[in-house]
């Protein structure tokens, strides 16, 4: 009987079994070419890196120069990401700068644009820096910006202008032309939202100044309770203001006393803390206030006892003169 054969097999059974010339390993390389040619490629990659991020910035930058100029930037946003590849696209871009003329020309959008451009170029400052503490001052200068620009949302306007503050900055059509998100800092090292102001003093301001233990960083909180003090008394709600007054308010000066004992006062922060838990015992963030307070009075080094008063003693075989 003549045995099976399975050529198929038998061929790959061979071209699978290597040579003994194929085992060999290949000349050791030269170890300090191959570094060097990785440095080489490093800096390379370092400097392509870092031509993008300045194109991207010129980019923001550029439209951050004027209104016109930021509402040209979202047109052609527009444009690229919503109506490129579309079948008849000449005339539906044409129709849509047509309907959006007005929203293009007015100042509320134009006025979001410019605070959306400039926090941007802020935020791909900050990617990747290494003294982080140095844009700061820009985002503390970014939020007297944003404050200003109050009283040009005081007349009703529309979604496109305040989704551009109210939302990350990558969620924007401006982010995805431009493929912004590649740029960003990560969001617990900076506040990607524009709009949000206790964000941008948590993240991008107080930080830096506990470290350095700074005394404008008292200050940070009573701007803040400034400016939300004044947005409620504008917009005139009964509601808000009792909120603010027997809520937030009283939460910020518990966070302002917390942040004196960071920079060496802490003394008065528990003096502040006290008054706070003495006048809202019905606050919600009462027993937190308590266990601070238990917590700061236990690190307190107790006063030192009175010294006893020394009593005169006489020698031993001697007698009072």
């Amino acid at each position: 009987m003549r045995p099976l054969v399975f050529p198929a097999l038998a061929f790959a059974a061979l071209t699978l079994c290597p040579s003994l010339h194929a085992l060999q390993d290949a000349v050791a390389p030269n170890a300090d070419s191959i570094l060097r040619e990785l440095e080489a490629i490093e800096q390379k990659q370092k400097q392509s890196k870092s031509a993008a991020k300045n194109t991207v910035l010129s980019q923001l930058q550029s439209a951050a120069a004027s209104g016109s100029a930021a509402a040209g930037f979202y047109t052609d946003a527009v444009e690229q990401v919503h109506f490129q590849g579309q079948k008849g696209k000449v005339e539906a871009f044409t129709d849509w700068k047509k309907k959006n003329s007005d929203l293009l020309r007015s100042k509320p959008m134009q006025t979001a644009l410019l605070l959306y451009m400039r926090y941007a170029a802020l935020a791909v400052q900050r990617k990747g820096i290494e003294k982080p503490a140095t844009l700061a001052p820009a985002s503390l200068s970014y939020i007297n910006e944003l404050v200003a620009a109050d009283d040009s949302f005081q007349e009703s306007f529309p979604d496109e202008a305040k989704n551009l503050l109210d939302k990350p900055l990558g969620q924007s059509v401006i982010a995805q032309w431009i493929e912004l998100g590649e740029w960003l800092p990560a969001d617990n090292a900076f506040e990607l939202t524009p709009g949000n102001i206790t964000g941008i003093f948590d993240k991008n301001i107080r930080p830096f100044l506990r470290e350095a233990k700074d005394p404008q960083l008292i200050a940070t909180w009573d701007l803040q309770m400034k400016i939300e003090a004044d947005r409620i008394t504008t917009g005139r709600s009964e509601h808000k203001a009792e909120q603010f007054n027997t809520v937030t308010r009283p939460k910020l000066l518990f966070l302002r006393a917390k942040d004196m004992k960071e920079i060496g006062q802490p003394n008065r922060a528990l003096a502040e803390m006290l008054a706070l838990v003495r006048q809202n015992p019905e606050h919600p963030d009462f027993p937190s206030w308590v266990k601070e307070i238990r917590d700061s009075v236990k690190v307190i080094a107790p006063a030192p006892a009175p010294a006893a008063a020394e009593t005169p003693t006489t020698p031993t075989g001697t007698s009072p003169q």
